[in-house]
């Protein structure tokens, strides 16, 4: 006889075992494209546009990845990818197909006065203070614009594609030693040093920033040429004959999610990718699983070398993924009362050798000028990042009147944020190590089994969101013509 008792439990077990089974049962699909930022999302349209069963996990609530406007604080404010440069091909189609508006320049700041200790320096009488620690001809560059003195204006290379040739493995080497053979002092030394992302001069490899002065000559060259932009760094100079997304870059990304649709899953952080000679398994936190014939990687490796990769990575790719370095940048966000520099008469921004190297005093496109981002690097960033975000915007006010008093009273605090303490993110920016980089650059993108690499790291001609689209791109060739 079968009690009321025994058929709940009987009852209970067969539901148990279905939720085990609905669990356990895997998605089929023909790939799988893990992260959602400008790589992974145009990878899929690539994709499904040629009628391919596609998924795109995403870790976050959103899309975009290190394109992220501040919609929170501002949607004027943007907390990572902001330009789109005179040559960014492959975005600018894309805003034109997802009917996205481009308005002209991007991300433009007000010229830079300069703090030495707690004294403030106007432009017109750096190249001459006592303040300035420099040597010779460095005497005249702006702090900032140091490293493009180094760095962008002596690159070897002349093709986009020259640093992947196998000439470029003699400028393999750390930014130290580049920067010493270049004849820098050890004051220009220290300034860039405060700059990086990574700290250590000796710790990170100069071919990337190499490959990167290549491109922006090429297009700075092109569009903005000529006497006006003496004094002003790379970013500057790109900035003016560039574009940006109207609304915010998240409209873009936003845009290409929409157009997806069901493919993008947010909230689905991969805990592993399994790839046998039979087909691919992600497997996700939430316990999801996707069977796949190809996986795109398109996260940070950052990120990446926390997915569990059957077989593992081996060689010169696996010691990228591992190893690869990422920048911390910190940043504080202060909205402007009044018009300090109308009160003071010196330039709006500042480099300075305090806890914030740049405050950057942002132009908006209608000429309002609302904002500012107090940013710092490295271990500096660190220090800050330390701090409460409360403690964060009264350590860059507090900064801020007493170097300059005539910003007393006329400053808000709206925000912070920081790319390293984001845990689906682990930093700003990819760096190469020093010895590495020919062989990564070279090595990371192969194919690993049925696994792919995209990604702004991931690059070959391109800097920038137009780099993450580029590798997109590249990857959905590779997989079409693997499953051709």
């Amino acid at each position: 006889m079968i009690t009321r008792r025994d058929a709940v439990t009987s009852l209970a077990a067969l539901t148990a075992c279905a939720s085990t089974s609905a669990r356990a049962a895997a998605e089929r699909v023909d790939v799988v494209v893990v992260g959602a930022g400008f790589a992974g999302l145009n990878a899929a349209l690539q994709l499904v546009d040629q009628g391919l069963k596609v998924v795109v996990l995403e870790a976050a609530r959103r899309v975009g990845g290190r394109a992220q406007t501040a919609y929170h604080l501002d949607p004027r404010i943007e907390l990572g990818a902001a330009q789109v440069g005179p040559m960014y091909a492959r975005v600018r189609d894309l805003a034109t197909r997802l009917k996205v508006k481009l308005g002209p320049g991007a991300h433009v700041n007000a010229p830079y006065s300069f703090v030495i200790g707690d004294t403030l320096v106007p432009a017109k009488n750096w190249a001459t203070s006592t303040l300035n620690p420099l040597e010779g001809r460095e005497r005249a560059v702006p702090p900032h614009a140091m490293n493009a003195f180094y760095v962008e204006q002596r690159s070897p290379f002349s093709a986009l594609d020259d640093w992947l040739a196998p000439a470029a493995a003699e400028h393999d080497v750390s930014l130290g030693e580049w920067l010493r053979r270049q004849g820098a002092s050890a004051a220009a030394q220290r300034i860039i040093d405060t700059t990086l992302g990574s700290p250590g001069l000796d710790s990170v490899g100069v071919l990337r920033m190499l490959q990167e002065a290549t491109r922006s000559k090429a297009d700075v060259k092109a569009f903005t040429g000529g006497a006006e932009n003496a004094g002003k760094d790379v970013y500057e100079r790109f900035a003016l004959a560039s574009s940006h997304v109207v609304g915010g870059t998240s409209v873009l990304t936003d845009a290409m999610a929409r157009k997806l649709g069901a493919v993008v899953r947010t909230q689905h952080a991969v805990a592993s990718i399994d790839l046998a000679p039979e087909g691919c398994t992600v497997r996700c936190r939430n316990g999801l699983r996707f069977r796949a014939r190809r996986v795109v990687a398109a996260v940070p490796f950052g990120v990446l070398r926390e997915i569990d990769i059957t077989p593992s990575l081996r060689g010169a790719q696996g010691d990228a993924v591992r190893r690869m370095p990422y920048g911390n940048q910190s940043q504080v966000w202060l909205r402007v009362k009044a018009p300090y520099w109308e009160a003071d008469g010196i330039e709006a921004s500042m480099w300075t050798d305090g806890p914030f190297t740049l405050i950057r005093q942002q132009l908006e496109h209608d000429g309002r000028r609302e904002f500012i981002s107090a940013l710092s690097f490295g271990a500096k960033s660190k220090a800050v990042d330390a701090l409460s975000p409360a403690d964060r915007g009264k350590l860059a006010i507090d900064y801020i009147e007493k170097v300059r008093p005539s910003t007393r009273g006329k400053l808000e605090f709206l925000g912070v944020h920081s790319w390293a303490l984001d845990p689906l993110v682990r930093g700003c920016s990819h760096a190469f190590l020093p010895y590495r980089g020919a062989d990564w650059a070279k090595s990371m993108i192969v194919p690993h089994h049925g696994l792919h690499f995209a990604g702004e790291h991931a690059r070959r001609l391109e800097v920038g969101m137009e780099a993450a689209v580029e590798s997109g791109e590249r990857v959905a060739l590779e997989i079409l013509q693997a499953l051709a």
